[in-house]
């Protein structure tokens, strides 16, 4: 699976993405949590954005070897 890393978050990865594997029937939320034992749990908090196939998806979204995974921070303006 390719993970892709975005704004704030390629920064303090030092990356901008990474290729695992991963075990079947895995959901987005359990991939959140092994990149927060990897990381830490600041760069991945519960309200980071998460997008499957560049549709957005949430922690029960299920994953596949095949897919594309990105993560990014949420967008605040004013």
């Amino acid at each position: 699976m390719k993970i892709l890393y975005f704004a704030s978050l390629k920064e303090t990865t030092k990356t901008s993405g990474e290729e695992i594997a991963i075990s079947s029937d895995m959901t987005a939320g359990e991939l959140r949590q092994l990149l927060v034992e990897k990381y830490g749990d600041h760069y991945f908090p519960s309200n980071i954005l998460c997008a499957v196939n560049q549709v957005m998806a949430n922690d029960s979204t299920l994953l596949t070897n095949s897919d594309e995974v990105a993560f990014y921070p949420p967008v605040t303006g004013g």
